[in-house]
């Protein structure tokens, strides 16, 4: 019993690279909701209305500049790695988004000249930076294994939680503080993280010449796999497609629903109460989220089966829908505030924002050349789909008011939305395929052994990838045809790795892999 208690103890331990990797990304998720998800920032801002239309003008800005920032990166893919491939600009960026931060609340769409001046350059430079940050979490979670996907998304939705909840509850003075530290804190802890976590097995492609990445230990690995190249065969492309859209889909239509109701909530009695009482219903919201996406975790970690996550994903879809349902509650029941159903929707939400990551990042794994366009994309919709639920929200305000028409058309608009997600966009058959290409712990040792034969003996991306497949006893017929190569193109490429491993048979080279440590 006591060497079973150890051997728990140590696999905690082991997961801490990938716990500091989760901080990290929680640290960034938390910027996100600081500076545009609360007024906290904004508490000294004088202006006309409120600080409400300063945040409303930097949050559009910003939010339009990442979805177009992302959409870029995503369509040139190869040019976004070669900028983000070097260690500075990794840096470069969390700082900049820690300056740019501290002058958020410095200008005023109805201020002087020189404070939308502000407000402009700050909107799009929060855009650029942040959308280009975080592709580097897309990038570092992803070749983290299966387990460590699920730690590092877990922890990450925990604790950005909790710090926006020590944020609404500080004066806007050190609130401000504390936002820009956001940036330079997820950096150093993402670094320290990925210098050491372990990660997925598979071959690593060579820098070009002449480029010094400078990212530390197996954080250099993980950028070096996600240099893009074309995905080789038509069924991989066709599948990788099918799989980005639909997960695409999902992450827009649900955002929708989720802030098109929320902005709904947010004007039925949050406002009024005043910005204590708001930070102590985002304390309750983060608590729920927190118990709910640590519940979901556990699950996950327990037993990677498809059946298992298909039951976690009804089970969120089914807190979302609640989250809405309940929507009209409040503006038609007197006595019934919003608190509660607004506590089930974001503890839903970010529930959903974790399994995302998850499945996003399983994708990105299986494609580890195709990272930046999948991972740009899906964030890119993620962004994208609030900004069209505000939209809703703030034009039934406007024109028919926070009366019971205005909240059963958000309701209807909302439920509608995630119907077609659960039913048409993103089924549990879709997430079947997703845990379809997801390797077992099995396939994983496999690969990593194959990994570290091909670093030994200085195997190139397609010798790597036909020795992967010898090692699995397929004849050569077989490879020609997976790989659409010819008969004496294989036959060279084998003779190839045998030359370089010092093998003479197929049998000796599928000895060398599983002895491989």
């Amino acid at each position: 019993m006591g060497a079973n208690i150890a051997a728990k103890f140590a696999d905690r331990r082991a997961h801490g690279p990938e716990a500091l990797v989760g901080l990290g990304l929680g640290a960034n998720a938390a910027w996100v909701s600081m500076a545009f998800k609360s007024l906290t920032l904004y508490g000294n801002v004088s202006a006309e209305g409120g600080s409400e239309p300063v945040l409303d003008a930097v949050y559009l800005i910003s939010i339009v500049t990442v979805c177009i920032t992302l959409c870029i990166a995503a369509a040139a893919e190869r040019r976004t790695w070669q900028a983000l491939a070097h260690f500075p600009t990794f840096l470069a960026l969390a700082l900049g988004t820690a300056i740019i931060t501290v002058f958020l609340p410095l200008g005023n769409p109805a201020g002087s000249e020189l404070q939308q001046v502000i407000l402009m350059v700050t909107g799009v430079l929060s855009g650029v930076f942040s959308g280009l940050y975080l592709i580097y979490f897309g990038i570092a979670v992803s070749q983290l294994p299966l387990s460590g996907k699920v730690m590092a998304s877990a922890v990450a939705t925990i604790f950005s939680s909790l710090l926006f909840v020590v944020f609404n509850i500080l004066h806007a003075d050190f609130a401000i503080l504390l936002a820009a530290s956001m940036a330079p804190l997820s950096a150093a802890l993402t670094t320290a993280g990925m210098s050491r976590a372990p990660l997925e097995g598979g071959s690593v492609p060579s820098p070009e010449p002449g480029q010094n990445l400078g990212f530390p230990g197996n954080f250099a690995t993980a950028v070096l796999r996600s240099k893009p190249s074309p995905i080789a065969r038509e069924n991989e492309r066709r599948a990788w497609r099918g799989l980005v859209g639909r997960i695409t889909a999902a992450s827009l239509l649900v955002g929708f629903a989720s802030e098109s109701s929320r902005t709904i909530y947010m004007q039925m009695d949050l406002v009024s109460a005043g910005q204590y009482a708001y930070a102590a219903v985002q304390a309750i919201d983060s608590l729920i989220a927190t118990v709910a996406v640590v519940a979901l975790a556990l699950l996950l970690l327990a037993r990677r089966t498809e059946r298992m996550a298909k039951d976690c994903y009804f089970a969120i879809c089914l807190l979302l829908t609640l989250g809405v349902m309940l929507l009209p509650a409040p503006g038609l029941v007197p006595g019934v505030d919003s608190f509660i159903p607004l506590a089930i929707s974001s503890a839903a939400y970010s529930a959903f924002g974790m399994f995302i990551w998850i499945l996003t990042a399983c994708i990105c794994s299986s494609f580890p050349q195709a990272t930046i366009a999948a991972f740009a994309t899906i964030r890119a919709a993620w962004a994208l789909g609030p900004l069209l639920g505000i939209v809703l929200g703030r034009a039934v305000l406007s024109g028919a008011g926070l009366n019971p028409t205005g909240i059963y058309v958000v309701t209807l608009c909302a439920i509608v939305a995630l119907v077609v997600v659960s039913t048409f966009v993103f089924s549990s058959e879709d997430l079947g395929k997703i845990m379809a290409i997801v390797p077992t712990r099995t396939q994983q040792r496999f690969r990593h052994k194959c990994s570290l034969v091909a670093q030994r003996f200085g195997l190139t991306d397609r010798e790597t990838e036909i020795m992967m497949m010898l090692a699995k006893g397929r004849n050569l017929p077989f490879i020609q045809e997976q790989l659409y190569l010819s008969k004496s193109t294989v036959s060279t490429h084998r003779q190839h790795i045998y030359q370089k491993t010092g093998v003479h048979s197929q049998q000796e080279l599928i000895n060398l892999v599983q002895e491989a440590e």
